[in-house]
């Protein structure tokens, strides 16, 4: 049930105003969405075991199913299922963690690093698609990809490393168009003294990423620990925030942000219906409106 008059996120830690003049940074500063107005809706059924976030271009808003590749195009204003169409026939079923747009293609990649590219489809349809070993996989346990715009890349996250990895810490690895495999090199290591002193927490698990297409900065959920940090460009810690209360967010899986500020957060529905949150751009006037479907 969706509980009326509470605050969809509570701040536990941000950076100061100082400490952001200081490194010259003008991000999201994920903490003002403290006091963001907030929409949530359940999901259709079909859409039980979401898995990721995507924004085209034009706005529209994408989502993955975590154990097939079927694609589902959501109205966040009313959380309604406009269209859905599958990659393959019949359809591919794999572990998905994550969907991207990026240059007029979907992606999808699996906990493997397995990307599949993909064109758009209409409501019902069947794609084709290319897929790319990206060798992410050798490295870590994938769990999220995001289009970044504004450097005309894919980033992938890990969520836990593999005994034989080649790195030492989780990381984020960019993937660019036309490419193969990434270069273990050239990476980012997430911060992770930081966020753990931040989060207050043991452990971080990442399970979504999302980049801001103004700024660059880079969002990363973690379900387990219900939270959600920002880092700028270059993998710098920013600031940290976590989702409250807890039956708002039961399992953030995915995440996204467009270009006017609004932050989308879904959560896989377990035993129950998945569910989408939309938190208004920080200063933009509107009050909190508690929905569902």
């Amino acid at each position: 049930m969706i509980r009326s008059g509470y605050q969809c996120i509570v701040v536990l830690l941000f950076v100061s105003n100082s400490a952001c003049a200081e490194t010259g940074y003008s991000g999201v500063d994920i903490a003002r969405y403290s006091s963001a107005g907030q929409s949530q809706w359940k999901l259709p059924k079909r859409l039980r075991e979401v898995s990721g976030l995507a924004l085209a271009p034009d706005g529209r808003l994408f989502a993955v199913d975590d154990e097939q590749a079927v694609i589902y195009q959501i109205d966040y204003t009313s959380g309604r299922l406009l269209k859905a169409f599958a990659v393959g026939e019949p359809v591919l079923r794999g572990d998905f963690e994550g969907i991207a747009y990026l240059d007029a293609h979907l992606f999808l990649i699996t906990s493997q690093g397995m990307l599949l590219q993909v064109d758009e489809g209409e409501d019902g349809d069947r794609v084709v698609h290319r897929e790319i070993d990206t060798g992410v996989g050798e490295q870590c346990e994938v769990e999220g990809l995001a289009q970044d715009i504004k450097n005309a890349r894919l980033l992938i996250v890990c969520k836990k490393l593999h005994k034989k990895a080649a790195i030492e810490t989780l990381a984020i690895f960019a993937w660019r168009p036309g490419s193969g495999r990434v270069d273990v090199d050239d990476r980012i290591d997430i911060p992770l003294d930081k966020v753990l002193q931040s989060t207050q927490t043991d452990d971080f698990n990442p399970s979504g990423i999302a980049v801001d297409p103004l700024s660059g900065s880079i969002l990363i959920v973690a379900a387990r620990q219900r939270a959600v940090v920002e880092l700028d460009q270059k993998g710098h810690f920013v600031s940290a925030i976590i989702l409250s209360p807890a039956n708002w967010h039961r399992q953030a899986e995915g995440i996204e942000i467009s270009v006017s500020g609004q932050l989308f957060i879904s959560d896989e529905g377990g035993r129950s219906r998945a569910r989408l949150t939309v938190y208004e751009a920080p200063d933009t006037e509107t009050t909190t409106k508690d929905k569902k479907q």
